[in-house]
């Protein structure tokens, strides 16, 4: 059986290659050797990544090696993302995060003011809002904060009197305020926000972010609380939250717990004004010093050091890669402008509408949030020239995509959940078909008139 399986894969890993070797046999719309070469294993990496043919790591650094030998780019472009201040501080922000989860400084603060103020099932989605935007600086690294919210969550909901259904239901909502509340900051998500803005080249602040997208994200959040309600109501019905015995006591900290609640506090206080603030902090120095005393606290420790995803961060080498090969070979202009013909002439809303649909198209095929605004943010900015400013294409596409999931794989936030039991593979599709039919009207209704008035569409 096992060796059926095997070879299984190997076929499958075999038909992979079809496309691409196609792609070099015909070199399609005038494409030189080099550009199929390129084009080729972009299709390629792209459907490993998308199948999980090939594990991440191997097949990136097959895209990594021949975009360094074929794609026309300097290696300082093709290897842009390592050699930014930005890896270094999504490094330290893993381990900060890793220390934040050591000290259970969250859960023995965040717990006992659950049982105190949550009593139904609003309660409880109202409090998740506030949790996910507490954290955003108490827990830098995004997916460690989901994992940390989420498991508090769970432990405190199994000593209530919710249902199992209703827990779920509670459960879910966290990986879908997540991924809302991080389009709010650049900050709330430092992996996939501060790739988007590479993808597109861009030099904005976390400041300039915030006001151009927190406004109209609160809208969305209030929406999502509603649809949540709507969606999930035979769950929620008459569900009441009471702790099964009495509310655990909070027991006072040590005098290192004391010490760790100072560091995190002053590093908080310090990202925030650097983030939020026209402040000359670097956060990534803030990180370091932060992380060197959770180290000399010994609340961190050197097997913390695995808590790095080394996975994740030659993923995003790769995945950040893909935007400027691209351009630089030539193959963006070549697609992109085939593309084109699918827009109108002019900027209007069926221009903004058409673009937010072709994004979606794109996530449905390749799944993935990073691989797509990989892709498509840099050939968008290309086709809108003229139409649509560099910002506005880089804002419409990443909320096209934050909250567009059909099935977990749309998501990294609802794989890990689904996989994690921590509510049914359903529950995404459920929520999913909804969001994704008011997508358009929300960008159309809420989000563009405020982007209008911030003077960032032309």
């Amino acid at each position: 059986m096992q060796t059926f399986g095997t070879k299984s894969i190997w076929v499958r890993r075999m038909l992979t290659l079809v496309v691409p070797i196609l792609l070099l046999l015909t070199r399609p719309l005038g494409m030189t050797l080099k550009q199929s070469v390129v084009a080729g294993t972009l299709v390629l990496v792209i459907t490993w990544w998308s199948t999980g043919l090939v594990k991440k790591i191997p097949s990136s650094l097959f895209l990594l090696c021949l975009f360094a030998i074929f794609g026309s780019a300097p290696l300082k472009v093709v290897f842009s993302f390592p050699l930014s201040e930005t890896f270094v501080l999504i490094v330290l922000s893993y381990l900060f995060s890793q220390g934040i989860e050591n000290s259970g400084l969250t859960q023995r603060t965040l717990e006992p003011i659950l049982f105190r103020f949550v009593k139904t099932p609003a309660h409880a989605l109202l409090s998740i809002f506030l949790v996910m935007v507490a954290t955003i600086y108490m827990i830098p690294q995004p997916l460690a904060r989901l994992i940390v919210v989420a498991s508090i969550y769970r432990s405190y909901l199994q000593k209530t009197t919710a249902t199992k259904q209703a827990q779920n239901v509670i459960l879910f909502s966290i990986f879908a305020f997540y991924v809302v509340v991080n389009m709010m900051l650049v900050d709330a998500d430092i992996i996939l926000n501060t790739s988007a803005i590479r993808f597109a080249q861009s030099d904005i602040t976390n400041r300039q972010w915030m006001a151009y997208m927190a406004p109209p994200t609160l809208v969305f959040c209030a929406l999502l609380f509603g649809l949540i309600l709507l969606v999930f109501r035979k769950e929620l019905k008459g569900v009441s939250i009471e702790p099964r015995e009495s509310s655990p006591v909070r027991k006072p900290l040590s005098g290192r717990e004391k010490l760790v609640t100072a560091v995190v506090i002053c590093t908080i206080l310090l990202w925030a004004g650097g983030g939020l603030l026209p402040l000359p902090i670097n956060s990534t120095l803030v990180t370091l010093v932060a992380t060197m005393l959770l180290f000399v606290l010994g609340v961190l420790k050197l097997s913390d050091l695995r808590s790095i995803d080394i996975t994740t961060l030659v993923f995003l080498t790769a995945a950040t890669s893909i935007g400027g090969v691209m351009k630089a070979s030539g193959i963006a202009e070549i697609v992109f402008s085939r593309v084109a013909n699918l827009f109108p002439d002019r900027y209007s809303l069926v221009y903004v509408a058409v673009t937010v649909l072709v994004a979606m198209a794109m996530h449905l095929i390749l799944g993935s949030n990073m691989t797509t605004l990989s892709v498509i943010i840099p050939g968008l900015i290309m086709v809108s020239e003229g139409k649509l400013t560099s910002t506005a294409v880089l804002l419409i596409c990443s909320t096209s995509l934050a909250s567009h999931y059909i099935l977990p794989f749309h998501a990294t936030s609802m794989m890990i959940g689904s996989s994690n039991d921590y509510f049914p593979a359903s529950y995404v599709t459920r929520l999913g078909i909804v969001l994704m039919v008011i997508i358009v009207p929300l960008i159309l209704l809420v989000y563009l008139p405020w982007w209008n008035l911030q003077g960032i569409l032309s």
